[in-house]
């Protein structure tokens, strides 16, 4: 047999086994094979749970910003704290925050107060039967203020008559005795006072009327509820929620304030007392609430006293004469 031969037979024997060993390896069981290990990139979530706290120190008494606070992840979920730092920022703590502090919902400004609109003033008045439309009104109603101011032409020379007219218009009702319009605040089941009156309710069962009122006054119209809730006699009547009439009150004049800004040009007065906060801090005095300019409030003088009189009687007649 040629060389040539036996090497033609060599690379035949060479491939059958190279087929055989292929062969066996395909017939062998998946499982005993092992393929490259593939890594895809994940991302673990962090464990624990979600909660909002101070990424910095929070004041009290200042609303908070979204730059102080973060989210780190707890191994439990602390009672009255939040999820997410949107249902925190603005609201206002009652007490200072240290870094790193959940911030809770026990530590934030909540109640009436919450339900005041930047500008205005909750103000409390008293009121009686008469006064508050016959025990009618309910949180979240609208109101229209009147007042009843006596006269004192028979003490001041110069003095005004009694007058009654609308006070302030359309002013919201935030809470009717204990019932107030913020969420969580109604009387708590069977709280009593010192008084024997449980919600509202005496140890009889019967409902009390309200003793106060509190309103949502615009800061710059408060000192004119304080002055005349406190010298006139005030009448409030329900509006409807849908009525939209208010008085022109830029076409009357405004009433002379018990306070004039003179620290500053007399060209520059009348724009400081535009601002609502001047305005309540400047005041109102008694002879502005009625009408009366600050010249004719100068020239008011009290009247002098009437003169002793004495009764003369003419048989049947009765006559007095001053003596």
């Amino acid at each position: 047999m040629g060389n040539k031969a036996k090497i033609a037979i060599a690379i035949l024997v060479l491939l059958a086994v190279i087929l055989g060993v292929a062969a066996y390896v395909i017939s062998m069981p998946s499982s005993r094979i092992q393929p490259p290990a593939k890594y895809a990139p994940t991302s673990t979530p962090p464990a624990g749970v979600a909660v909002v706290v101070a990424s910095k120190p929070l004041t009290a008494g200042q609303p908070i910003p979204a730059e102080s606070l973060k989210v780190l992840h707890y191994p439990q979920f602390p009672s009255g704290a939040y999820h997410q730092t949107r249902s925190v920022i603005g609201q206002v703590p009652v007490t200072s925050i240290g870094a790193g502090v959940p911030v809770l919902h026990s530590n934030m400004v909540s109640g009436l107060a919450t339900q005041v609109p930047a500008g205005n003033l909750a103000m409390a008045i008293r009121v009686n039967e008469e006064i508050a439309v016959g025990d009618h009104l309910h949180p979240g109603d609208f109101v229209d203020v009147f007042t009843t101011l006596p006269g004192n032409e028979g003490q001041m020379h110069g003095g005004w008559p009694t007058q009654s007219r609308l006070l302030l218009a359309g002013l919201r009702v935030l809470a009717v005795g204990p019932q107030t319009v913020a969420h969580g605040l109604q009387p708590v089941a069977g709280q009593q006072g010192d008084n024997g009156i449980v919600n509202g309710q005496n140890a009889n069962g019967q409902q009390q009327p309200p003793s106060t009122v509190v309103l949502q006054v615009p800061v710059a119209s408060a000192a004119t509820l304080a002055l005349a809730s406190a010298q006139g006699h005030l009448l409030l009547a329900l509006r409807n929620p849908k009525s939209t009439g208010m008085p022109d009150v830029q076409d009357f004049p405004i009433p002379t304030p018990a306070l004039i800004p003179t620290k500053i040009p007399l060209s520059q007065r009348k724009a400081a007392l535009q601002k609502p906060e001047n305005r309540a801090y400047a005041g109102l005095t008694l002879p502005g609430l009625a009408g009366k300019s600050k010249a004719e409030a100068q020239a008011m003088r009290p009247l002098p006293p009437p003169p002793p009189m004495m009764q003369v009687y003419n048989g049947s007649q009765k006559t007095a004469v001053p003596y």
